[in-house]
């Protein structure tokens, strides 16, 4: 051991310049491990400035970009510029009588309501006039809706209306051997009912849909006015007719009672 240390404590504390002495291998690593960490430190203050400039409230504008028009139309604060308005449109959907008479919609919005009013009328505003015509005879169908509609958010409502339908049928016959009739049917009916839809405007117009208005009271009425009838005066009685009649008013009424699905209206607000 004398031997190995002494020449080794000799070098050691010799009187060698600290410039050219030669450390232990430890102490190299301890200069590396200072190294790493001090490069450690410098990327972590990196990553901390990087995070706190992308949390920074203070973003540079576009200035190509209107930032209170945008932010308008992401979120719009009102359905319509103004809070009331009048509107003016037609409709078209699966009703009885509005599917041979498309109606013409009368309307006034006063956030979030729209009170209005539906007129249909197959002789002034009817289409399918041939199949119509071919199908039913000489006939018209009309009908007039005074309707609620309630605001339940953005775009759906919830609406309330009363329907008034009308049917005129001319020259209805019930020919047999045993005899022969000609009459008219008038058949009326009023309904209330209560559905919901979707509703949305844009910068001059509108669109709706009533996805359903589903019938909770009916009052209907038939008329029959007769020209002439042959079943008295040939079988004695005339129960075969009255019994055509019925069947076919009963008919008439279940069809006209219907209710309303699926109604586009479509138009313009001022």
């Amino acid at each position: 051991m004398n031997d190995f240390l002494k020449p080794r404590l000799f070098y050691l504390y010799s009187i060698i310049s600290p410039s050219q002495r030669v450390y232990p291998p430890r102490f190299l690593g301890f200069k590396y491990l200072l190294l790493y960490l001090l490069k450690l430190l410098f990327l972590t203050c990196i990553l901390l400035s990087t995070t706190a400039h992308a949390q920074s409230p203070e973003i540079d504008e576009d200035p190509y970009l209107d930032t209170a028009a945008a932010n308008e139309a992401l979120q719009p604060t009102k359905r319509v510029k103004s809070a009331q308005a009048y509107m003016l449109g037609i409709n078209y959907g699966l009703n009885p009588v509005i599917i041979l008479a498309p109606a013409i919609s009368l309307s006034m919005y006063w956030d979030p309501l729209v009170l209005g009013l539906e007129i249909s009328d197959s002789d002034t505003l009817g289409i399918w006039e041939k199949e119509r015509q071919e199908n039913f005879g000489t006939s018209r169908f009309s009908g007039e809706t005074q309707f609620i509609k309630w605001f339940y958010g953005d775009n759906f409502y919830l609406m309330a209306a009363r329907e008034h339908r009308n049917i005129k049928l001319w020259s209805r016959t019930f020919n047999r051997i045993s005899g022969k009739a000609k009459f008219d049917m008038f058949i009326e009916t009023t309904i209330a009912s209560v559905g919901a839809g979707l509703l949305r405007f844009n910068d001059i117009g509108f669109l709706s849909i009533d996805i359903i208005r589903y019938n909770i009271i009916e009052n209907q009425s038939v008329k029959i006015v007769e020209y002439w009838e042959t079943w008295t005066e040939i079988e004695g009685n005339r129960d075969k007719l009255d019994q055509n009649i019925k069947d076919r008013s009963d008919k008439w009424i279940k069809n006209i009672n219907a209710p309303t699905g699926f109604v586009v209206t479509f138009g313009v607000y001022f």
